[in-house]
């Protein structure tokens, strides 16, 4: 068997068969418009009636025409209509990725009109069409007759089963122009049985990514909503840029209307998202006797962006924010904390450096918490840069920050704050490692409306006895600064053994900091440096409190035991605990943190890493006098994939302030807590799995904070999750209750969420 190919001008190329007749002579033809590549056809046995203008291939034909591929088992091909007419097991390869299969097949045009018999489409994404009859115009546009669409596959052992869904349509048309599926009376079945029907409906072109067009619709209850709907629509308005239009329309808490606003560009991103309800009534007021909200409408804003100045520069922004603090939970809608964040920034990336200048606003959704005590910081600003090393193998570094904090309420003020410091890493005679560092900073502030709470001084009694007394009260409008030198060394003598089993590292550490005594005085508001408790991340830090305001003044030594096991068979064990000392009596960290005597509470942590079926985490703080459990938290998922289990428990004893840093507002005390959470996700088989999960506070007031149970079907084109959750959060017009959700998950239709019912809950 020879192949040919016609030059252009010629209709088709004729080819020596492989039984070894003499070909016919090619014929010159009308060359057909548009054609710019030559026609290539191979066959068994070829034959050519001139008086008829008539060529017949026979066997293992194949015709390659402008990117399309035909293969029968015959082809015909009349020169004088332009028509190739195949039977017998034809496929129809086209550019777009879609293969047409069919009995018989009449075409012209350059093969881009026809009529197809017994058509079946295997399109690009393994998506199934099939129906009766087919006619193909301009070869983007195909209508089938009595045609029936389907992404599932078939079942194995019985083809002839209906699939997991299809739809059936008298008609459909697969318009690869207008990228669209059209289906006319059209009805949905789902395991051959029908559950739906629509005059009309369409649907992307599976090659489509994005389309516009009315998304699925959602429909529920809830006893706060009352009967609610949703109707999104979707619009694509160009390459680079969507939005999605989403109203709720309920019968008990007005109209919502919502929606997103994406946008790409060349050196960057941005995305909007927001919704406005309008006539749902106030926000009732709080237990902490926050007002309503003004006037009827609520609502909220998020976005985000980020855009490439040049190789150095970013700027961006995010935007979270809500009328009143129960809006988002009430109408479900996703939120990252328990507190907002609007923040703007600019960033430089320096070879050695970082710079960043930024604003932000905060937002509490608890509603004991309102926005007048709220900071605003406009700006702050922070730079970082570290030097290459120098011929000792100490390397220089230098960082600054500005700061400008304003309050409607409470405490304001401007900070600037320099640091520069030097860094030395070196061995010792034994094997040992040290690293020696100093540092100074210099702070300077101007402080408004701050009402100074103490520092605490503990003092000891003759008989052993201990107390905290405060010191440096009162309140404080004017200038500030301190300069606050730092010297740090730290030793690590790291023992080491191999084998073939694994190997194991034993590491004794300690630390020396010598920094001045005080440094905090009262005329220095404590806005950025509290919340701190003392855990195992704060062992070997020269400045163990977050932030500016405050520091670690005094002389201290931290010591401790660091450990290592890697083996293979047992997976990486690591363990680390131990304890610190400070010189100075005075102390900056208020008592239930820790830090608030000389002598520190012990604590430690426990990671075991066993490959892909137990992750283990255990933290803990003992009471340094009778090893008293002070804090712990333990984290353990164990189990195949296939069967994972989860526990998660934390346990907090009894907190005398509620903040752990001298000088920070509010002193109300942390009562003890005690939390446990439980999970558990099962793949019952390969299409059906199970999730439960459970989490409670237990002891005095425990109570369920949340509990839920969901079975899923999932298959290659079908999914159906259908979830039972129990809430016990009560806050302003949200109360605890059950749900029930039914999700169904449609391949290329999308997805559909649906609560079927709710119990005294949202």
């Amino acid at each position: 068997m020879r192949r040919a190919a016609i030059p252009p001008g010629l209709a088709l190329v004729l080819i020596l068969g492989a039984s070894g007749a003499s070909p016919a002579a090619a014929l010159p033809a009308r060359a057909a418009p548009g054609v710019t590549k030559p026609v290539l056809v191979s066959a068994d046995e070829l034959q050519y009636d001139q008086d008829l203008g008539l060529t017949i291939a026979k066997g293992h034909v194949e015709l390659d025409e402008n990117d399309q591929i035909l293969l029968a088992d015959a082809v015909t091909y009349n020169e004088r209509t332009d028509t190739v007419t195949a039977s017998g097991h034809v496929s129809l390869l086209q550019p777009t990725g879609d293969i047409v299969f069919a009995n018989y097949v009449e075409l012209n045009h350059d093969m881009r009109d026809g009529f197809i018999k017994d058509i079946r489409i295997l399109m690009s994404d393994r998506s199934r069409l099939a129906g009766n009859t087919a006619r193909r115009i301009n070869g983007t546009r195909t209508e089938i007759k009595r045609g029936v669409y389907s992404p599932c596959e078939l079942c194995r052992s019985d083809p002839t089963h209906p699939p997991v869904w299809q739809i059936k349509a008298a008609e459909v048309v697969d318009d690869k122009q207008e990228k669209i599926v059209e289906y006319h009376d059209a009805v949905m079945e789902i395991d051959g049985i029908p559950v739906f029907y629509a005059p009309y409906m369409s649907s992307p072109e599976p090659s489509v990514k994005r389309a516009s067009g009315l998304l699925v619709p959602t429909i529920g209850y809830s006893n706060t909503l009352g009967f609610h709907t949703a109707i999104p629509y979707y619009w694509v308005i160009g390459p680079d840029k969507d939005a999605t239009f989403r109203p709720i329309i309920t019968t008990s808490a007005g109209v919502v209307f919502g929606g997103e606003y994406r946008q790409r560009f060349g050196n960057g991103y941005m995305t909007n998202d927001g919704s406005i309800e309008v006539g749902g009534g106030t926000q009732p007021a709080s237990a902490a006797n926050i007002g309503p909200s003004a006037g009827p409408v609520r609502g909220h804003l998020f976005g985000s962006g980020e855009w490439d100045i040049n190789d150095d520069w970013r700027v961006g922004y995010l935007v979270q924010r809500a009328s009143d603090q129960t809006y988002m939970l009430r109408y479900g809608f996703n939120t990252p904390a328990n507190y907002l964040t609007t923040h703007l920034f600019a960033e430089d990336f320096g070879q050695n450096s970082y710079g960043n200048i930024s604003a932000y606003n905060f937002q509490s959704l608890n509603p004991l918490i309102g926005d007048s005590v709220q900071s605003t910081v406009l700006p702050i600003a922070s730079y970082d840069w570290h030097g290459t090393p120098d011929r000792w193998g100490g390397t220089l570094g230098f960082s600054g920050n500005a700061l400008n904090l304003l309050r409607r309420t409470g405490p304001e003020e401007r900070r600037l704050s320099t640091s520069a410091g030097w860094t030395l890493p070196f061995n010792g005679v034994f094997g040992d490692r040290f690293t020696f560092s100093t540092s100074v900073r210099t702070d300077a502030y101007n402080s408004d409306h701050v009402a100074l709470t103490p520092n605490f001084t503990t003092l000891t009694s003759t008989i052993g006895t201990t107390v905290q007394l405060p010191s440096n009260v009162g309140t404080s409008t004017q200038w500030a600064g301190r300069v606050f030198p730092s010297a740090e060394l730290k030793w690590r003598y790291p023992w080491v053994r191999a084998d073939s089993g694994g190997s194991a590292l034993i590491e004794p550490i300690a630390a020396v900091i010598a920094n001045p005594n005080g440094e905090n005085p009262a005329s220095i508001p404590n806005v950025d440096s509290q919340g701190f408790e003392f855990d195992e991340t704060s062992l070997f830090v020269a400045n163990r409190l977050p932030g500016y305001d405050r520091v670690d003044s005094g002389q201290r030594v931290d010591y401790g035991m660091h450990g290592e096991l890697q083996t293979h068979g047992w997976g990486n064990w690591e363990t680390l605990v131990g304890q610190s000392y400070r010189f100075e009596r005075s102390s900056v960290f208020a008592p239930g943190s820790g830090l608030e005597d000389r002598l520190s509470d012990i604590v430690g942590r426990l990671a075991v890493v066993t490959g892909s079926y137990v992750d283990f985490l255990y933290r803990f703080r003992l009471d340094k006098s009778d090893l008293a459990m002070k804090r712990q938290e333990a984290q353990i998922s164990a189990g195949p994939k296939s069967l994972r289990a989860s526990v998660s428990f934390i346990s907090i004893s009894a907190t005398p302030g509620s903040s752990s840093i001298a000088g920070s507002p509010g002193s109300s005390g942390v009562p003890a807590g005690n939390q446990i959470g439980a999970a558990i996700n099962a793949e019952l088989t390969r299409t059906w799995s199970l999730a439960l999960n459970d989490t409670r506070s237990f002891g005095s007031g425990g109570a369920t904070i949340g509990a839920g149970v969901s079975l899923t079907y999932r298959d290659d084109c079908f999914a159906v999750v259908t979830s039972v959750t129990q809430s016990g959060i009560r806050v302003g017009d949200v109360r605890p209750g059950v749900s029930v959700l039914l999700t169904l998950i449609f391949k290329n239709l999308g997805e559909v969420g649906e609560k079927v019912f709710s119990a005294s809950g949202t």
